[in-house]
């Protein structure tokens, strides 16, 4: 397993020897002490803790910040007042006894503040212990974050009976209930599935040895999930599940064959976002209403394939977000509202033209929020999102650096004027590999454990409570 080293942690104890030069000036005849400082940890912004730390003398210590625009120290009392690496260092000047001891510098992560009523699940999987080079095993996973607690609780899902291998692709709540589709396989089949609360997972039917759920949507007692059945190398059906009950989602009029990525349900009706294509392999965009399919246009002087990974409904009005890849292998971000003429999203600052696509989509009101990324060089790109069409990149955590890393953002949701945003990251020249990440109000990113026994992991949705 790999572990992300963020910051340099001093030794907890360091000695000043007699003979050496200290903050307490001349420290012959003196007695040289130490100070034990712990590193405090993660911890969260506009939260405060009281700092402890021992002399061996038995004077008291003195704490400052070394990075104040950060975190803040006051007597005992530390205080986080934004995301990032907060630098506290512990002194002891000495007396006519005891000469100056050693400064001791510890560092730490300040995590983004969660709202007070908030509390986020994001779906994901990761690569079990147990894979080898031959046979690469992953396990399905909920992180769960609440406010105040700066770490992430990492949960593994049942494996569905008679599988070897799973992921969750998708996450929706209802009141106290969570619900999280996704898939797995043995070789042999692959199936879709579902769990409730992170019980044991229920199958989804399907007539195809290839099944997979992509979405899940919860309204009232009715729960929707969205996916795939293959028909044939290549071929297959868009499928909705309600309760449990499949039904083939028709490919629009021109069309052979779907595939569906995002469902959301709004008073009473259901939307369901994806891809369709032809016996020729073009694809194209497509939206569901309640069953009935129709294909979205293609951004004018665009050519080549487009797709559909977002949905969302607000004030009666339909927003799908998605992107094109065209005959040149370029991507370009663009968003659909009504089924109209798509717009194509600014180029985030940093990306490279062409190259960058749209994922996840959410509404408040009339604003719009959209996730996404880019490739900044060929080999590294980055993750952002927009607000009403304005591009914000989305920065890597403190210590890894932004032209060796590549970020990735998947899915984005709101809650209370807060903007989460979930994806991954990977850098192999700090020896990081890929890591499940989380972004609040476009601060630098947080990476999310790893749970026990797995080594790297993806994010691939999120929902967010508000009590």
């Amino acid at each position: 397993m790999r572990h992300l080293k963020l910051f340099p942690l001093l030794s907890a104890s360091l000695a000043l020897f007699v003979g050496g030069c200290s903050s307490g000036g001349n420290s012959v005849g003196r007695t040289a002490q130490t100070i034990t400082f712990d590193n405090p940890g993660t911890q969260t912004a506009g939260t405060s803790l009281t700092l402890s730390a021992k002399a061996s003398s038995g004077a008291a210590v003195t704490f400052t910040s070394a990075t104040p625009g950060i975190c803040t120290v006051s007597g005992t009392m530390a205080t986080f007042v934004t995301a990032g690496a907060c630098t506290i260092d512990a002194s002891q000047a000495g007396n006519s006894t005891y000469a100056g001891a050693s400064q001791v510098m510890q560092s730490f992560t300040v995590n983004p503040a969660i709202g007070p009523t908030t509390t986020i699940y994001i779906s994901g999987f990761a690569i079990s212990a147990a894979s080898t080079s031959s046979n690469i095993l992953t396990v399905p996973e909920v992180w769960q974050l609440t406010s105040g607690n700066p770490t992430a609780t990492a949960t593994l899902l049942p494996m569905p009976s008679g599988m070897t291998s799973a992921q969750a692709n998708a996450i929706a709540l209802s009141g106290s209930d969570v619900y999280v589709a996704g898939t797995a396989w043995n070789g042999t089949n692959q199936v879709a599935v579902y769990w409730l609360n992170n019980g044991a997972a229920t199958t989804l039917p399907s007539t195809s040895t290839f099944a997979t759920a992509s979405s899940i949507a919860v309204s009232g007692n009715n729960v929707y999930v969205a996916g795939f059945e293959e028909t044939g190398p290549g071929n297959g059906n868009a499928l909705l599940w309600v309760n449990g009950t499949a039904t083939t989602l028709s490919p629009p009029s021109g069309m052979a064959y779907s595939d569906a990525s995002a469902i959301t349900v709004s008073g009473g009706n259901v939307y369901v976002a994806g891809t369709a294509w032809n016996t020729g392999n073009d694809e194209s965009a497509a939206l569901w209403v309640n069953g009935a399919a129709t294909l979205l246009p293609m951004p004018t002087g665009l050519t080549g394939d487009y797709y559909a990974g977002g949905v969302a409904v607000s004030g009666g009005n339909v927003y799908v977000s998605g992107y094109t890849d065209s005959d040149a292998d370029t991507d370009t971000a663009i968003s659909w509202v009504n089924n109209g003429a798509p717009t194509t999203l600014p180029i985030p600052a940093g990306i490279l033209y062409g190259e960058y696509s749209a994922n996840g989509i959410a509404v408040s009101g009339s604003d719009v929020y959209v996730a996404g990324s880019g490739s900044t060089s060929v080999g590294s790109g980055t993750a952002a999102f927009w607000e009403n069409g304005t591009p914000t990149t989305l920065p890597m955590p403190s210590g890894i650096q932004e032209s060796t890393a590549t970020s990735w953002a998947v899915r984005i949701a709101l809650s209370g004027g807060d903007v989460y945003s979930v994806g991954s990251l990977v850098d192999s020249t700090a020896g990081v590999g890929q890591t499940g990440a989380y972004w609040v109000n476009g601060g630098e990113a947080t990476l999310l454990p790893m749970p026990s026994g797995t080594y790297e992991s993806w994010t691939t949705a999120i929902a967010v409570a508000t009590q």
